[in-house]
């Protein structure tokens, strides 16, 4: 498996759209292509390819300020959610935007998969509301190099005061 960036517009591209409309879209009888996806260009994508450059998951980041992105658009192909993957790319994700100088991320989490963000540190923030035609709640999380033993006693605290320090990771897995 392997983690890369995402070019808006190339062959890449329209296979994380066709992903994004099986996994987000078509399920709640909405299109896509409907959108007006050329806002898209100025957003970070990511996705995590199969040995034949096949898209396995694909994940956007939006810059919003020099430090606070929100990560949306998180799909994972049906028949291999539940083993990983999606970890693997939000992770490799989360790691390059703290490379580039972002150090807070949010995102608008459908209920359903409250779960899945929290277990990679992710913080609930705010009331339920309605995105798309289905709940969501807003969740944060910080992001730090940082290790631990420099951090004792300090406390990243800002929008959702929680603190995660984001591992090195490994950009290919056999």
């Amino acid at each position: 498996m392997n983690v890369k960036e995402i070019k808006h517009g190339s062959s890449e591209y329209q296979q994380e759209c066709a992903l994004r409309q099986e996994v987000l879209r078509k399920p709640l009888g909405l299109n896509l292509y409907d959108e007006n996806l050329a806002v898209e260009s100025e957003q970070l994508h990511f996705g995590l390819f199969d040995d034949q450059g096949q898209l396995v998951a694909c994940v956007i980041t939006v810059p919003i300020t020099a430090t606070e992105a929100k990560v949306r658009q998180m799909a994972v192909r049906p028949s291999l959610q539940g083993k990983g993957f999606g970890r693997l790319l939000l992770e490799g994700a989360e790691q390059v935007m703290a490379q580039r100088g972002f150090r807070d991320l949010f995102l608008h989490s459908r209920m359903t998969a409250i779960g899945f963000y929290e277990r990679l540190g992710y913080i609930k923030n705010g009331p339920e509301f309605m995105e798309v035609g289905t709940p969501h709640v807003k969740m944060c999380k910080s992001l730090s190099f940082s290790d631990h033993s420099e951090n004792q006693g300090h406390q990243n605290q800002r929008q959702c005061g929680c603190k995660v320090t984001v591992q090195p990771f490994i950009w290919q897995r056999s």
